[in-house]
């Protein structure tokens, strides 16, 4: 579980280090700069990378031998109630007609420049795409809980940390997180996969939807 990944701070102290970094690391550069040894980070990043915070990938071939892994933050991490306080500001002074449109535009442009990466050629581009969400949303604070579905998976988002925002505002708010789910999905499989996110689809939770 994404809660479970991040419940150790030696995990959260690993994430930051390759958000810090803004690059793909090997474990021999995490363990030189955390002070960890490096089968403990090889653990660590073993639970967040099935936890859908980090990816792995394999490093060019230089010489004899098999590449290094490398790894790489998949999810761009927030600042909690700095972002919540940031949203309220722009949500208050976005006047423009196309507002929605612009808060997803932006969500997804965010979520691009902050947690780039492509999925391994073999990978399932659904599930690749609802671990990452799930993810993402659990550090957003939603308490994200996923289920199959008939046409691909339904994410119920609990607890949104925005809502006092998202009833004011649910035009930008709500489309900054539809961006963010978007973006998600473009980024594993561009053109691939649709998304769709419902505001207060019942009481207390939004349901985003993947599908193929």
């Amino acid at each position: 579980m994404s809660y479970g990944a991040l419940a150790v701070p030696t995990r959260r102290h690993l994430l930051d280090t390759l958000r810090a970094q803004r690059r793909p690391m090997d474990l021999r550069e995490l363990a030189a700069i955390t002070g960890l040894h490096a089968n403990t980070v090889r653990f660590h990043l073993e639970v967040l990378t099935r936890a859908g915070f980090v990816a792995r990938e394999q490093a060019s071939r230089t010489g004899p031998g098999r590449p290094a892994a490398l790894y790489r933050n998949t999810s761009p991490g927030t600042s909690g109630g700095g972002y919540q306080l940031l949203v309220e500001i722009l949500a208050e002074r976005l006047t423009e007609a196309d507002a929605e449109g612009l808060a997803e535009q932006a969500g997804q442009k965010w979520l691009d420049t902050s947690a780039p990466s492509t999925p391994p050629a073999d990978a399932d581009p659904l599930g690749t795409a609802t671990t990452r969400s799930v993810a993402l949303f659990t550090e957003l604070g939603f308490a994200p809980t996923p289920e199959t579905a008939t046409s691909g998976t339904r994410i119920e988002l609990h607890a949104c940390p925005f809502i006092d925002e998202a009833r004011r505002h649910p035009d930008v708010v709500c489309g900054v997180h539809r961006g963010l789910l978007r973006g998600v999905a473009e980024a594993v499989a561009p053109g691939g996969l649709t998304t769709s996110l419902t505001p207060f689809a019942r009481p207390g939770v939004c349901l985003a939807e993947i599908s193929r």
